[in-house]
């Protein structure tokens, strides 16, 4: 029960912070077996503990989510509605990395003997470039100064995050702080994006593995406990992050991804 634990811990703990919930839960089970401990398997445990985070930042915006579902009719004039333009911009932000996606996770060997090295080095070097765009780029756009193409862009970058170390909440802050805008929106539009991209993620993983997934599997004791875990954890960390970045730049993050690849290296090939 302690590996279920921790593992539920990670994944809130990492989801919505730049440093890789990828990398980390990847890393964790190469480590600790958690399907050995557990009656549904590594694949499922991830399905529920990624639809936990979900429900997590669905009910920390859910004034936001709830006007977007209210306001659908406005989505012709987002010029008279700032939230509604802001999920247009959304939507256009998530295009790239569900075509993207499908593709990556068609050709990417995730049994590959280099993905402890590819989490290593991509912590590294994210972690030097949240670093040095958070401290020396402009810090003064929010809503306003968003534009279609930007999202784009922000959505472009957000791709990158495909390759496991690299965290989705980091390509997306990094690109941010580099076109100039506020820690504060940076995180807030990482946020909202995940709602899109986690629930592509975990439809494509259903589908894909159906044959693999046993359905009675979401309803047992288990997959409730890492459901609930993973919702409190992320719900917890969300908030302190979003808090965190009210009063401070993202240098600590930055550390830790840099001492987290440096101490993968280690551990393994040292």
């Amino acid at each position: 029960m302690i590996y279920i634990f921790t593992f539920a811990l990670i994944q809130g703990l990492t989801e919505f912070l730049p440093i890789s919930s990828q990398g980390h839960l990847i890393l964790f089970n190469d480590v600790f077996d958690v399907s050995q401990s557990s009656t549904i398997s590594i694949l499922e445990m991830n399905i529920i503990a990624h639809m936990g985070s979900l429900l997590a930042v669905i009910f920390y915006y859910r004034k936001t989510v709830t006007h977007w579902i209210f306001s659908v009719n406005m989505i012709v004039r987002p010029d008279l509605d700032r939230k509604i333009f802001l999920l247009l911009n959304i939507f256009t932000a998530s295009i790239p990395v569900v075509i993207m996606g499908y593709f990556f996770a068609k050709f990417f060997d995730y049994d590959s003997e280099l993905l402890i090295v590819i989490i290593s080095l991509t912590s590294i070097i994210f972690g030097i470039l949240i670093y040095i765009f958070d401290k020396f780029c402009l810090r003064i756009k929010n809503l306003e100064g968003l534009t279609f193409k930007l999202s784009f862009i922000i959505g472009l970058s957000q791709c990158f995050a495909l390759i496991p170390g690299v965290s989705r909440s980091g390509s997306i802050i990094t690109s941010m702080r580099l076109l100039g805008f506020r820690r504060d929106f940076a995180v807030e539009y990482s946020n909202l994006l995940s709602i899109p991209v986690i629930l592509g993620a975990v439809t494509y993983l259903i589908i894909e593995n159906n044959s693999l997934i046993q359905l009675g599997t979401f309803s047992n004791s288990i997959a409730l406990i890492v459901l609930i875990l993973s919702f409190i954890f992320s719900l917890i960390f969300l908030f302190l992050f979003i808090k965190w970045v009210q009063n401070f730049s993202f240098a600590i993050f930055a550390i830790y991804r840099i001492l987290f690849g440096l101490a993968i290296l280690s551990y393994f090939y040292m």
